[in-house]
């Protein structure tokens, strides 16, 4: 049995590569649509636009990260379920993951978020030095 959550644990982390891509080029997007507006010198209603999806993005990128993070707990409980059937390395996998479901990113995940939202919103509001 421990094999068998070892293995859909593998095919999860393939997929969070994927998704780990996606968040990158998302964040990508945001910040390169607040240098366009800033360079365009765009109206406040750009800027507010701007602004949203800036969020926007942060937002579903915290939930993507949220999710990821439940799936190592979940799996880290299935196997917590093996009891002492368990092999070593599962007992400090549970060890390390195992527990209650998170409702927030691990703080390195959400420092990541956080930064790259403060790059994409900030240039909007803050007058340049010329």
């Amino acid at each position: 049995m421990e094999t068998e959550i070892w293995a859909s644990f593998q095919a999860s982390r393939g997929a969070n590569a994927t998704l780990f891509l996606g968040v990158i080029i998302s964040l990508w997007v945001a910040a390169r649509f607040s240098s366009v507006m800033v360079e365009k010198e765009a109206p406040v209603i750009g800027r507010v636009l701007c602004t949203i999806f800036g969020l926007s993005v942060f937002l579903m990128n915290f939930q993507l990260m949220t999710n990821v993070m439940n799936q190592w707990t979940l799996h880290a409980n299935a196997m917590a379920g093996l009891g002492d059937a368990a092999s070593p390395i599962a007992a400090s996998f549970v060890a390390q993951y195992g527990g209650e479901l998170a409702t927030m990113p691990h703080p390195l995940a959400l420092a990541f978020l956080g930064s790259a939202l403060l790059i994409t919103v900030l240039p909007l509001w803050m007058q340049p030095s010329k």
